[in-house]
């Protein structure tokens, strides 16, 4: 009886046995994974004012055995993108029995690089973790994702005028500079301006720069956009100062930004030294013309009174006489 029930007992911890060792998986079962969401791709966080990067990216171990692990993480980016730099721990501890995150630190320094870099060009990044354990080497496990740098739009307005005044009934020829500071095409939906303090001045000519493209500024030795346009006072301006205000509306992003100039109305026949010249040369000329058509008549009738004078005297010695 007794060697029965030894036998029964023996069975069942062999029935027991698979179950409880289904416990404790083998060394490759931890999980290793992206926290944060990457699919289908990662947004960087980008302060555009400052073209700086600043984000920091999440990933997860989940380690189901009863002894700790330890893993060796390398973190690389493809195509060698060198202006992104990555902080994070080198080696690692997971708890037995437990699922950590651990995080990795994305920064820029050069924010020249940031904003030439091109919004459709998606940046690679591979993590690695490689099981730190004494005997055979064991297999490394990898995780990868996509980051995108935004795009961002700053379109500006730009005035460096060429003459500082202009006369009314005359017209100038300017340039306004269309700057890209953005990272990506962009173009100017509107360019209107706004004229201050003098109605009768007309500052036109901005449809040839409107919906063209423009290349990010600088980048790749790109120009800005040029657009001539014309400031024209009407004759019937007065001498004055006027402040003009010219608005551009981004095709990227809809947002207005100004650049405002200054530009000195001189009144007609007053403004310039050679018109005032011919001027004052007129004035004397007529006031000469004036004053020998006005002593012609005094000498003309001083002669004819001589001359009826001397007929009367002549006739009248002819009546004695006769």
């Amino acid at each position: 009886m007794k060697k029965n029930s030894f036998f029964l007992v023996t069975l069942l911890a062999l029935a027991v046995l698979p179950a409880h060792s289904a416990q404790f998986p083998s060394n490759n079962e931890w999980e290793f994974g992206w926290d944060s969401e990457v699919e289908p791709s990662y947004d960087l966080a980008l302060d555009g004012e400052k073209w700086k990067i600043e984000d920091t990216l999440v990933f997860y171990v989940d380690n189901p055995r009863v002894n700790d692990l330890s893993l060796s993480i390398s973190v690389e980016f493809e195509d060698d993108v060198a202006f992104i730099d990555a902080s994070f721990e080198e080696s690692i501890t997971v708890n037995a029995q437990s699922n950590e995150t651990f995080s990795i630190a994305l920064t820029t320094s050069n924010g020249d690089d940031v904003r030439a870099h091109s919004p459709s060009d998606k940046i690679s990044i591979r993590v690695t973790a490689e099981e730190s354990a004494a005997g055979a080497p064991v297999s490394p496990k990898e995780i990868d994702a996509d980051l995108n740098i935004p795009r961002h739009h700053n379109l500006l307005p730009e005035v460096n005028l060429v003459v500082s005044s202009v006369d009314a009934g005359t017209w100038v020829e300017e340039t306004l500079l269309l700057k890209n500071m953005g990272n990506s095409v962009d173009a100017a939906s509107k360019i209107e301006a706004e004229v201050r303090g003098c109605p009768l001045l007309d500052v036109d000519g901005f449809e040839e720069g409107e919906n063209t493209q423009i290349q990010p500024t600088g980048v790749d030795d790109n120009p800005p956009a040029e657009v001539r346009f014309r400031i024209a006072p009407s004759s019937a301006h007065s001498s004055r100062t006027c402040e003009v205000m010219i608005i551009v509306t981004s095709e990227g992003n809809g947002l207005e930004r100004s650049t405002v100039f200054e530009i000195a109305i001189d009144e007609a026949g007053g403004g310039q030294s050679s018109d005032a010249g011919d001027t004052g040369s007129s004035a004397s000329n007529s006031e000469s013309d004036s004053d020998g058509s006005s002593a012609l008549p005094t000498l003309g009738s001083q002669s004819v009174f001589v001359l009826l004078g001397i007929v009367a005297f002549l006739r009248r010695n002819r009546l004695d006489v006769g």
